[in-house]
């Protein structure tokens, strides 16, 4: 699932994988403060952009205060307004294919994102 928005930014999008943890665990702590919290707010990153090989922001699947499922996006700061609204079209198209239960299921998606903040040792 790789996309390329413009030959002049050369940004890509594709999945996470797991040897991307470490940076996105940075990205993440770059935007937030621990906390408590933190354990829901990281959630599960699904994908990310990068720019010239490196990993610049990700889009993390979380459970909103309504408890419905919703997505955030972290970013190093570098994320342009333009690149980032071709992120969420990225995202929103991704989102419509994906049919497992940590896309649609709340309380298991609840689940997995605390079992990988655990494991992550924030």
């Amino acid at each position: 699932m790789e996309s390329q928005v413009s030959k002049k930014d050369s940004i890509t999008f594709r999945e996470v994988y797991i040897f991307d943890m470490e940076i996105l665990q940075n990205i993440f702590c770059q935007n937030t403060p621990l906390n408590d919290e933190n354990e829901t707010s990281f959630g599960i990153p699904f994908l990310l952009a990068e720019k010239a090989g490196k990993i610049i922001a990700f889009a993390s699947l979380i459970v909103d205060q309504n408890n419905l499922i919703d997505y955030q996006i972290y970013d190093d700061g570098s994320l342009t307004a333009e690149n980032k609204i071709a992120f969420q079209d990225c995202i929103s198209n991704f989102l419509k294919k994906k049919k497992s239960d940590n896309f649609n299921n709340p309380e298991q998606l609840k689940q997995s994102a605390e079992q990988i903040f655990q494991c992550l040792s924030f």
